[in-house]
């Protein structure tokens, strides 16, 4: 099978770019653990911070810029932690959604629900016991995953090149996106960020939540990628596939330069 070409004619006021978790993880200044070092704040290892941060410079930022000036609405989607600090704040909730004790949602927290909330078959023991498990032998929330939250996460920001300026919104929960969304009658989304298996796709505003909703959403795939494994660090075929899985399941994706052609 081969990748063919669909066209679409869109009223630049109802598109948007949805940057997804534009973090500065891996560039010089940016978050080190004081107990962790360089290599375990990075999440997935150095030489994959220093992918995500040549994309952001190389590909990101340039079509970002050219969008905005385009005057194409720009989102930016990540934990409201991080967003809070930045002025376009205040313009991209209400009150209500400021409350702290609002909780953000995605779909990873419905998969990993506590047993307890669950019919009583597979038996509740059994089921903590095995997610604990995978937790542990996986994510190593004991030491390296918990010293992270704590040592990392404080210090996190979006890089300077793609950090929010003019009208720019910000966007951390599926609801208040779709809010947005639905005030500025935007209804196709082109997604650019990391990472493209996780939350471009599942996070809090990510297509999983957007496309069930009716947005077109549409993956700019020289603008994402994942972390890979042995087996598909040659060749970066975790990413490739990453592409496929998400043309099949939310329908679309594009290239920056067709985008960047597009707008202009």
């Amino acid at each position: 099978l081969e990748r063919t070409g669909t066209e679409f004619e869109m009223d630049g006021s109802e598109v948007a770019l949805a940057l997804v978790d534009l973090w500065n993880i891996g560039w010089p200044g940016g978050p080190v653990g004081p107990t962790l070092g360089e290599e375990l704040s990075t999440e997935r290892g150095v030489s994959h911070a220093e992918r995500k941060r040549e994309i952001i410079e190389t590909v990101i930022a340039p079509t970002v810029d050219e969008c905005r000036d385009a005057g194409v609405q720009v989102f930016h989607c990540t934990h409201r932690g991080f967003l809070e600090r930045y002025p376009q704040w205040i313009a991209s909730t209400t009150e209500a959604e400021r409350d702290p004790t609002e909780r953000e949602t995605s779909i990873h927290e419905d998969d990993d629900q506590s047993a307890s909330d669950r019919d009583e078959w597979p038996p509740t023991e059994w089921v903590d016991t095995w997610r604990a498990q995978h937790r542990e032998a996986v994510w190593r929330m004991g030491d390296w995953g918990e010293t992270q939250s704590l040592e990392v996460y404080p210090q996190i920001d979006i890089p300077d090149p793609v950090q929010p300026r003019g009208a720019d919104l910000l966007a951390f929960d599926a609801d208040q996106f779709h809010r947005l969304l639905r005030e500025r009658r935007v209804r196709v989304l082109f997604y650019m960020g990391f990472e493209s298996t996780e939350c471009l796709q599942f996070s809090a505003c990510g297509m999983a939540q957007m496309q069930p909703l009716g947005c077109l959403c549409v993956a700019v795939r020289d603008a994402t990628t994942t972390y890979g494994v042995a087996e598909t660090y040659e060749g970066l075929w975790r990413s490739r596939g990453a592409i496929v899985d998400i043309e099949a399941r939310w329908r679309y994706s594009v290239t920056s330069s067709a985008l960047r052609e597009a707008v202009r």
